[in-house]
């Protein structure tokens, strides 16, 4: 191999997995992104030309692709979004229940409770309008983190602490158990809409994509479906762990 394609390379590299990104972005298909990037890929091993001098920015070669193909209707991202908004809303009164029923107590739920809950909601239903701005600007995902640990810490914080204070009070026992079941049951209807879904692997003519890779990604969806239950298992264990030691 020649200094000079060794040189070119990682650049080479970089423009296509952007561009690959920016086609994600323009909603097409993991075939109709596979065949641009071998289509772009021929060309430059018949031209010689480097990506950003051939075709432009990756940015702008994806809007000019997308200009070009035929318009088709958005998948409705409806249901996806409505289900992760009720598993977070069902994890959190999972979670906040968590405590007060291993201690005996009752779950009180106050106005910073609603709030957080409700901002988490809105948060993740208006997550289609700045989705592309943050995956084009990976340093706004450092906020998740830091939203997501304020959302589940300012309710303890400012957790009601006698019944007075509280704008509900429930029974943290049946809570408990029946968002157990609810998180379970989401999850399994993730699972069904995950596997009623056809892969939507990149296939490379020029590299056609392993099996192996394919099953892999198919698990790791479903995996994505019972992240909830899994956490809430862990919850719920050292929640057991933590009362079993404490005097």
């Amino acid at each position: 191999m020649s200094k000079e394609v060794t040189t070119n390379a990682a650049p080479r590299k970089k423009w296509l997995d952007e561009l690959t990104l920016e086609l994600r972005l323009n909603d097409f298909s993991g075939t109709a992104v596979g065949d641009a990037l071998a289509t772009v890929e021929e060309f430059l091993a018949d031209s010689g030309q480097e990506p950003l001098e051939a075709f432009g920015t990756p940015r702008e070669y994806a809007s000019e692709l997308a200009a070009e193909s035929p318009k088709k209707a958005k998948e409705s991202l409806r249901g996806i979004v409505t289900l992760g908004v009720t598993s977070l809303a069902v994890f959190l009164l999972f979670s906040s229940a968590l405590t007060p029923w291993s201690q005996g107590e009752q779950l009180l739920i106050g106005g910073v409770q609603m709030a957080c809950t409700a901002l988490a909601a809105v948060l993740i239903l208006l997550l289609p309008l700045y989705l592309t701005f943050m995956v084009r600007n990976f340093w706004t995902l450092l906020a998740i983190p830091f939203v997501g640990g304020a959302l589940g810490i300012l309710p303890a914080i400012f957790a009601p602490k006698v019944a007075g204070e509280a704008l509900l009070v429930l029974s943290a026992g049946p809570v408990v158990l029946a968002t157990s079941f609810l998180l379970i049951a989401l999850s399994a209807v993730g699972t069904v809409m995950t596997l009623r879904t056809d892969s939507d692997a990149i296939t490379n003519p020029l590299r056609p994509s392993p099996a192996v890779a394919t099953v892999k990604a198919r698990w790791f969806e479903i995996l994505t479906q019972w992240l909830f239950p899994i956490i809430a298992l862990f919850l719920l264990g050292l929640t057991a762990m933590i009362n079993a030691v404490s005097p």
